[in-house]
This record gives structure tokens, sequence and C-alpha cells, in this order.
């Protein structure tokens, strides 16, 4: 994509404040959505705030170079299918399966009921289904290699994060100055597969917006060791 760097020179990764109820609230600008210039802005407790782009402004304080939340490590331990317990606001117990996967929360189906769980009040039920859990160490070496491989080749001032799109392998936002690993992907490819998806991401941002698929950037990214080959990537919707 071509999009624009922020006007105000923002980009996923900086540090900004906003003001709420008449006190500050400083933070990290987690994520933009488009049309609607709201912004999500991550504290430094971990919490997510949804706020007007304009409301923003830029902080002193040092860049978030990667975006891995403690809730994304809750969240890599469980899959769409999995059993679960869980506590009701009561303090009732529930158990139930998981049908869903969303940024805070599992959705999960107890009998007829739909439940909203945040990820640490879930627990698994010993069913013999249950496998044992790497995903939170798996995601946090995944975006350990990103940040080594991205600040090798020269892009420390771009930001590495998930990407939730469950058909992507990867992208990367010029406006933003992100380069992302779909977390599905992160979650079940090889580690060689992993690792030619960042240097594809890399490569695109080192050959521009203007390079696309075409040679120069098959060029880049041969030099840097990813595989030149686009078609990898769009049979799985990139």
């Amino acid at each position: 994509m071509a999009d624009r760097p922020d006007e105000r020179g923002l980009s996923i990764g900086d540090a900004v404040r906003f003001t709420h109820r008449g006190g500050t609230v400083d933070g990290h600008l987690y994520r933009r959505q488009g049309r609607r210039r709201l912004a999500t802005v991550i504290d430094r407790k971990d919490r997510l705030w949804k706020v007007p782009e304009e409301a923003l402004t830029p902080s002193a304080a040092p860049r978030r170079a990667t975006m891995l939340t403690g809730t994304d490590a809750a969240r890599a331990r469980w899959r769409v299918g999995d059993r679960v317990a869980f506590a009701d606001s009561d303090g009732a117990r529930h158990t139930g399966k998981i049908v869903k996967l969303n940024p805070t929360q599992a959705r999960v189906r107890s009998g007829r009921a739909l439940w909203n769980v945040p990820y640490g009040g879930l627990s698994g039920t010993g069913s013999g289904k249950e496998r044992a859990r790497d995903g939170a160490e798996r995601l946090t070496r995944i975006a350990a290699l990103a940040r080594e491989l991205m600040d090798q080749h020269g892009l420390d001032a771009w930001t590495f994060a998930f990407l939730e799109a469950k058909r992507r392998l990867g992208d990367c936002n010029y406006r933003d100055r992100v380069i992302r690993v779909g977390r599905t992907h992160a979650l079940e490819a090889g580690e060689a597969e992993i690792r030619d998806t960042i240097l594809h991401e890399i490569a695109h941002a080192l050959a521009g917006p203007e390079a696309k698929h075409g040679a120069l950037w098959k060029a880049t990214a041969r030099r840097i060791g990813a595989t030149p080959r686009a078609s990898v990537y769009e049979r799985k919707g990139r």
C-alpha cells in the first residue's frame, strides 16, 4: 500500500498522550481505524483506549519498537474449539467451548449462552484434547526475530506488530511504518517460513511502495535472503 505518513509525523509505536476526564493519559499509538479516524492507544499498563486521532499529541517518551502485550501472550495459549472453564461476575463457574478469539476477550459458548471472557480469566478443563501451549513463548520469539532483522536492515524507525487477518501472512504499511506478521501464521507455520515472511515484508519496506512485487522488490528480496515470489503470499490472501 502507498499510504502517506501522518501529517504530524505519527506512526505506529510512537509515544502519544491525550486528555481523559481532566487527566493526561500517556501511551503509544497501537492501531488506526481508517475512515473513522479513530486511533487505538496502548497505555503503560497495556490497557487499550479508542481515541479520535485529532485528540492525540506527540510525547517525548521513547517509541515502542515492538507491539506485543500481555493480552497477546495470554491469548496465544488458546485456539477456537478449546474447552475452557471460567467464572462470571458473581463467581459462578461455567465450562464451554471457545468459538472466537477477539483482541482482548474470548467468545465462549456455554450451553445456549455466549460469554465474552478476558483471556486471563480462562482455564483449561483438563480434557484429553487439551495440549501444551507454547504460544506466548512463540510470539515473543518471533517478535524478537523480526526486531533483529528489521534493525539489521536499517528499519530501526519502524515498528513490528502482529496482524489479525487470518488469511494474510503479513503486510508492510508505509504510512504507519509498521511491518506485521499474521498471528495465525505465526502460531502455525514453521519458523523458516515465518522468517521468510518477515524478510518478504522488509524487502517491501526497503524497495518502497511503488516497487510492489516488481523487479526492484525481487532484487531487494534476493539481496536480503527472502524468497522473491509474490505468489507464495498471494495464495493466502496477500
